[in-house]
Formats: C-alpha cells, sequence, structure tokens
C-alpha cells in the first residue's frame, strides 16, 4: 500500500522546480549572482525561438500598461532586391520576421535608401540606393510605424529624392525623423500616442558627406550638436512620456563603438533620453546599461541589400518598459542575415548561430560595462543599481566617419 502525499509537500516541490527553472533561464553567462528578486517576463520571450508570439503580460498596476518596442537596424531593399521584390511582392524581405515585429507599441528601423522614382544621382558617391515609392508598402504591411531618415544616403537622388520619401512614407501613414526640407523639419521628433503614454522619437546622422546635414539655408539630415541637442531634450522632457533617440554613427564593419559614441549616448540619457539605438556598422556592437538606460550601440542589418560576408548576423531588440518609464528589460532577437543563404529575406537564427550571437554580444558587452548585462538566453538587464557605477569617462574626441 502506497502512503498518500501531503498536497503541501506537492506544491512545495512544484514551487522549488519552477524556481530552479527560471534561475537557471536568468543565470548570466559571466555567472553574476542574481541580486534581490528574479525579472519575470511574458513566455514569449523566455521560449525564443519561436512562429506564433501571442502571449502578452502586463507588468504594470492594473490600469496601466507598459511599453513595448521593437527595433531592427539598416533598411536597404533596393539594388539586389529589386528583383524580388518584383516577383514576389513589397513585403517579401519581412515575411520571416513579421510575426515578431507584431503586437508592439513602436516598431522601428533605419531607413537606408530613399523611395523615390525620380531625381537626379548625387556625385561623388560609390554607393548610391534608391528603392521605387511602391514598395513603401512594404513596410507599412510589415508593421513599422516609425523610421530613422538620419543617415548617408538619403539624400543619394537629392532634395528630390528626399521629398518623394517624405510622401510616400506620410501616404502609408509611417512616421519618420532625422531628415527633411529644412532645418528645423530634420529636428522635428515623431510623436506617437500609446497605451503607455506619448512617446517621441529623434534621429541624427553622423556620417559623411557633411553635406547631406541640413543647414540654415538647405534641408538634409539632423546632425546632434551638443547645444542644441541639449536644449531639444530639456525641453522634451515635461512634454514626453517616453524619449527614443537613434544615431546613424561609428564606423562601418567595427564592432567597437567610438568614444564619440559612447560620449554622445551618456549625453543623450543626461539629458532625459529614455532608449539609444544605432546604425550604420552594419554589423552588431556591443550593449550597455547607463544611468538604468539601455544604449545598443549598432544593430547591424535588418533588410539590406548586400552579400558582404561580414555582415551575416544581426538581431531585432525587444525592449519593456513599465508605466513609469523603468527599463524593466531587453531582449536579443538574433537573426540569420547572410544573404547568401536566405535572399534577402532576414529570419530567425538557427541554435548554433543564436548561440554565437549571444555569446559575441556578452562579450563585446562586458567590455563596454565591465561586468554582464546579458543572459545566456539574450535577456538584457542590470543587477547593479546605478550608484555602485564607476564614473563617466567617455570623451568627444573622433566624432565622425
Amino acid at each position: 500500500m502506497f502512503k498518500a502525499i501531503d498536497p503541501r509537500a506537492r506544491r512545495f516541490s512544484r514551487n522549488a522546480a519552477v524556481f530552479l527553472s527560471l534561475f537557471l533561464v536568468f543565470r548570466c553567462s559571466g555567472g553574476t549572482q542574481i541580486r534581490n528578486s528574479l525579472i519575470f517576463t511574458p513566455d514569449r520571450d523566455v521560449a525564443y525561438p519561436h512562429n506564433n508570439i501571442i502571449f502578452r503580460k502586463p507588468f504594470s498596476q492594473p490600469g496601466e500598461h507598459s511599453l513595448e518596442i521593437i527595433a531592427g537596424g539598416d533598411v536597404m531593399i533596393g539594388h539586389w532586391t529589386a528583383a524580388y521584390l518584383k516577383q514576389y511582392g513589397s513585403d517579401y524581405p519581412f515575411r520571416e520576421i513579421q510575426s515578431m515585429l507584431q503586437e508592439h507599441d513602436i516598431i522601428f528601423a533605419n531607413l537606408e535608401a530613399p523611395f523615390a522614382d525620380s531625381g537626379d544621382v548625387v556625385e561623388g558617391k560609390s554607393f548610391t540606393f534608391k528603392v521605387p515609392t511602391r514598395h513603401v508598402d512594404g513596410l507599412r504591411r510589415a508593421g513599422f510605424n516609425v523610421l530613422s531618415l538620419a543617415n548617408n544616403h538619403i539624400l543619394d537622388y537629392g532634395q528630390a529624392g528626399l521629398e518623394q520619401t517624405l510622401r510616400a512614407l506620410d501616404s502609408a501613414k509611417i512616421k519618420h525623423t532625422g531628415a527633411g526640407l529644412t532645418h528645423e523639419q530634420a529636428w522635428l521628433p515623431a510623436q506617437l500616442q500609446t497605451r503607455a503614454g506619448k512617446v517621441v522619437v529623434l534621429a541624427f546622422s553622423m556620417t559623411f558627406p557633411k553635406e547631406f546635414w541640413a543647414t540654415d539655408s538647405s534641408g538634409g539630415t539632423a546632425y546632434p550638436y551638443e547645444n542644441l541637442l541639449r536644449s531639444t531634450l530639456d525641453s522634451l522632457k515635461n512634454s514626453a512620456d517616453f524619449i527614443l533617440l537613434s544615431f546613424h554613427w561609428g564606423r562601418e564593419k567595427s564592432t567597437v563603438p567610438k568614444q564619440y559614441q559612447r560620449f554622445f549616448a551618456h549625453l543623450a540619457i543626461d539629458h532625459g533620453a529614455d532608449l539609444i539605438i544605432g546604425h550604420h556598422p552594419h554589423v552588431l556592437q556591443g550593449f550597455e546599461i547607463y544611468k538604468g538606460k539601455l544604449i545598443a550601440y549598432s544593430l547591424g542589418n535588418l533588410a539590406f541589400s548586400a552579400y558582404s560576408r561580414s555582415a551575416v548576423n544581426s538581431a531585432l531588440l525587444r525592449v519593456v518598459f513599465d508605466s513609469t518609464g523603468k527599463l524593466l528589460y531587453g531582449r536579443i532577437l538574433p537573426l540569420n542575415v547572410d544573404n547568401a543563404q536566405v535572399e534577402f529575406q532576414p529570419r530567425p537564427a538557427e541554435v548554433e548561430r543564436t548561440r554565437r550571437i549571444f555569446a559575441q554580444l556578452d562579450s563585446l558587452s562586458r567590455n563596454l560595462t565591465g561586468r554582464d548585462i546579458i543572459s545566456d538566453s539574450g535577456l538584457i538587464f542590470d543587477f547593479l543599481p546605478p550608484s555602485s557605477m564607476p564614473p563617466d569617462t567617455t570623451n568627444r574626441e573622433n566624432r565622425t566617419d
């Protein structure tokens, strides 16, 4: 005869197993000990990779909402991709990741080529891009609701190409920031009203040619002049609940951010920015948590029409804030962007590629922060309070490439 098991013992065993499983999920690769309490996240973040994203879990008090952002890297769907768009449709590049983009309040990327049907190509550049305006529908169908235009290609077909891009995005109801027909327009933030509050997005280019930068007499991209950046952010703090900044910066193919990248990222956070997203190197760079805010120095390519052998890995970044603006966590969603394999259609990385991307980003981020902020499953969060961080020693050297 078997003795009946005490229900209290059964509950204790089950709870112990759950606690142990969560501990293993959130244990950082460098062995950092979890302090105070575990960070609980939706099942969809713990269980990646996945095909369907359906589970949502509130992080705030009843009646309040978290802010959920997903961001990608450079998007350039012209050149080699053009034949695929013609054969399979404008949304072809995003079909394998569309389920990952859904159900977010902000879906963001950097538009690296103008949507233009005419215009004169700018002289003196080795590489120039443009995409027919009809293909803006692919980004709309994929779900993107805000794009950065601040980069070194958005004026490849001059002011006429930029004007067509603005009209195409406006017709598709996709918000944009970082470039305009005047200096004032280039600095206008994109504004989005979400369940969690008002989000403003600003974008800046720190890449050559300098002739693309907007001036008092000509349109172009927004360059983040320090005093203007400070005053703009200071003025937004009282009118926005969340501030997201994008920078086009750094050296192409370099996995290490330059000192000026860190200087401007820290400066922006010091003046109210909640999240920094970087582009331009075409490869992944490390992450940093500075004063409780997340910095992604480069998200690499998202959908980019090139066969570069040095730019075959990338990631989407999912970021969740609570209703008060506090960063809850980030989540790295690795991508295979090796166009020799995926044919200009980025897709979730397979297991071994995912492992390599996590390991690389963990190492790059540890070099920036001096500690682990990335778990074995790709979650990004900080176990240490900001008061324990070493003083900021970054400087403003070498500001552009």
